[in-house]
């Protein structure tokens, strides 16, 4: 979607800091590292 932190909370209505941990967790479970930006890795799948 390529969205940034900010414009996904309103969508979901949580915090931005929701957002931020559901990532950190989600890199986490697919051991994905830090650097690594989220939405391209996605996209590349």
């Amino acid at each position: 979607m390529d969205l940034l932190s900010k414009e996904i909370a309103p969508l979901f209505n949580i915090s931005i800091c929701g957002v931020e941990i559901s990532s950190y967790r989600l890199r986490k479970k697919m051991g994905i590292d830090i650097k690594v930006n989220l939405s391209e890795f996605l996209y590349k799948l």
